[in-house]
């Protein structure tokens, strides 16, 4: 028997152990509701915040064209804009990221 033979006859033990291992769906732990409603909370606060940044956002882009300062006018608003939207897709995020 060979160094490739053993090399071969490893493999496909890894192959066949790694298909017969059970991928069982995500379930929330007993107990664990508390966590949820904090996340709710969170993403509702990142929701306020968020407006929050874009009338502020909205106040000063006013100002600055006033003042003849409106070529950094967009990111006041855009990037309040991406927040929302990451803010909103985080459960999609994680899930892609952890392959769900």
């Amino acid at each position: 028997m060979t160094v490739l033979d053993v090399l071969d006859a490893t493999a496909a033990t890894v192959v066949h152990l790694a298909g017969s291992i059970p991928d069982p769906d995500p379930v929330q732990p007993p107990g664990t509701e508390g966590a949820v409603t904090v996340l709710a909370w969170l993403k509702w606060i990142g929701y306020v915040v968020v407006a929050g940044a874009i009338v502020v956002g909205g106040i000063l882009i006013a100002v600055s064209f006033r003042r003849g300062e409106g070529h950094d006018a967009l990111p006041k608003i855009l990037w309040p804009c991406v927040g929302a939207v990451v803010i909103g897709a985080g459960a999609s995020i994680v899930a892609a990221l952890m392959g769900g």
